[in-house]
């Protein structure tokens, strides 16, 4: 497997929101309602709590109205003849918690870009979460979960390989810990009758101080646990199978579709769909042979295989030129091109 993770290696090295809308106003800081926002979003994007903005806002409920203008920091103090602090170029998704109301306004203005809130720290995670083991990287992680290692790569923003152990990664969300979106006119004890489980205990898992929930709102489901990760060794099953077929021999030096000639010596495959450059590993388990191969041609040639492989694919495969056996092929970089 060092061998074939080196040649991977080497066939990549040749293979070479629009800002929220507001208003500003002198005194405060004022957000313009979207198409789509409901008061959980907005709360949750300015760092502060719905009831605050319920409060601020005079609001009998959450409904909300395109075009409506919502107080997202706390009313200047009657008779205060200090401005309060300058927020204009301050993200609505990064603004400061509110201060205590015993608290005079700060008298110097905060950065322009505080740090973000915490609010988004408390919610479920998006994603599935793995610590990196002796030996991992994202080809090897890919082939165990069954996804691409260019998807974990973006996934951890660009960490460069390899993988120290003990690093946390962030996987695909399918392995999260399975959560509920709250829709429209959902209550608490509906969730938790759907799921079996207590209020009480839901209201825990989510650091709930009411039973008030807004659409869109994420929740844990306590006792629910994220899908385990493959042991090492262990591959997910294959994106497809298929018999294959050797190149000809008089196609050598021929220009495949992607425009560079067929190298018979190089590993190199067609395949129907897949960008060029993308990499993908073949498989023969009952023999144990596997190489990884780099897309460069559309195929295959004959009617019935899964692709054509080069001479040296099918050598890495023990396949005999005149033969057609059946391989497994598992995708593990998809080439932006």
């Amino acid at each position: 497997m060092r061998t074939v993770v080196l040649v991977l290696g080497l066939l990549l090295m040749r293979a070479g929101t629009a800002p929220v809308g507001h208003a500003q106003s002198p005194a405060d800081s004022v957000y313009t309602v979207q198409s789509g926002d409901t008061l959980y979003s907005i709360a949750r994007r300015a760092g502060v709590s719905v009831e605050a903005l319920r409060r601020w806002n005079d609001l009998k409920d959450t409904a909300l109205r395109v075009g409506q203008a919502l107080r997202v920091r706390p009313p200047r103090p009657v008779g205060s003849t200090e401005a309060p602090p300058d927020t204009t170029n301050a993200p609505l998704d990064s603004a400061a918690a509110d201060p205590p109301p015993s608290d005079p306004p700060p008298s110097d203005p905060p950065p322009s870009d505080p740090p973000p809130s915490d609010t988004a720290a408390a919610e479920p995670p998006v994603y599935g979460r793995h610590t990196a083991g002796e030996g991992d990287s994202f080809v090897t992680l890919a082939l165990r979960l069954g996804t691409t290692a260019d998807t974990l790569y973006a996934l951890n923003d660009s960490t460069t390989a390899p993988l120290a152990p003990g690093e946390p990664l962030r996987l695909p969300k399918r392995f999260a810990p399975p959560s509920h979106v709250v829709q429209p006119e959902e209550t608490l004890y509906g969730i938790a009758g759907t799921y079996g489980v207590s209020t009480r205990a839901l209201r825990m898992a989510n650091a709930l101080d009411t039973t008030a929930l807004e659409p869109g709102q994420r929740l844990r489901l306590p006792g629910r646990q994220a899908p385990e990760v493959p042991p090492p060794g262990d591959w997910a099953a294959p994106d497809s199978t298929g018999a294959v077929a050797v190149y000809p021999d008089p196609f050598a030096g021929r220009l495949t579709a992607s425009g560079t000639p067929y190298v018979p010596d190089a590993l190199v495959v067609s395949h129907p769909s897949l960008p060029y450059g993308s990499v993908v590993v073949l498989s023969r388990p009952e023999a144990d042979r596997h190489t990884f191969a780099r897309v460069v041609d559309r195929g295959p040639i004959e009617a019935g295989t899964l692709l054509d492989v080069s001479a040296a694919v099918a050598d890495r495969l023990g396949i005999d030129a005149d033969a057609t056996p059946t391989v497994e092929l598992r995708t593990v970089w998809v080439s932006g091109e």
